[in-house]
């Protein structure tokens, strides 16, 4: 019907007829066959913008990722060497508790040991660190009392003399009495806070 149609037509309007349904035919194979393609091509671009953004950022994060390793391994290292200049929980009894002993090892008489209240530091704690203290009342002979004190500084664990004061009691037989206040680092057990 639609060529019986197009038969009564004239030639220019069946030329104009066919031109329009060659150009609708180019259109509709334009839109099936280049449109998706296209729109193929476009969204690969852009695949491709996006991986290259996060392999940028992949690349970024692995150097970051590398020297907070480095860092970690760092502190590490300075907690392990930290931590053997300190004083356990233990260690610190123990050491409190030997300090007599000590003491008369080195050919020093102990007289008195009272330990000290320490204020509270927050930052310390925070740290995971307190300060241990004790005064010590000693007689005995200077180089006794040398050799003491080189025994207490030459421990693993680090201990400071905060106070020292040495007063003579007979010059005779260089006999003299001294005052020691000593500081231990303690590393705080977490589950006695």
């Amino acid at each position: 019907m639609l060529y019986y149609n197009l038969s009564k037509l004239g030639s220019s309007t069946r030329n104009a007829t066919s031109a329009a349904l060659i150009v609708i035919a180019a259109f509709a194979m334009y839109n099936w066959m280049v449109t998706p393609q296209a729109a193929y091509l476009s969204s690969a671009k852009g695949y491709e913008y996006a991986m290259d953004k996060i392999l940028e950022q992949s690349k970024s994060i692995t150097v970051q990722i590398e020297i907070k390793k480095k860092q970690l391994q760092e502190l590490r290292e300075n907690s392990i060497q930290l931590q053997s200049v300190l004083f356990t929980q233990d260690q610190a009894k123990e050491f409190f508790s030997d300090l007599q002993v000590i003491s008369e090892q080195a050919g020093c008489m102990v007289h008195t040991i009272n330990m000290v209240a320490v204020e509270r530091d927050p930052e310390s704690e925070r740290l995971g660190v307190v300060a241990r203290s004790a005064t010590l009342r000693i007689v005995g002979v200077y180089r006794d009392m040398v050799k003491l004190i080189e025994r207490l500084q030459a421990r693993t664990e680090k201990v400071w003399i905060d106070e020292i004061g040495v007063q003579i009691i007979d010059p005779d037989l260089d006999k003299a009495r001294c005052d020691l206040t000593i500081t231990i680092c303690q590393i705080i057990d977490k589950d006695t806070l």
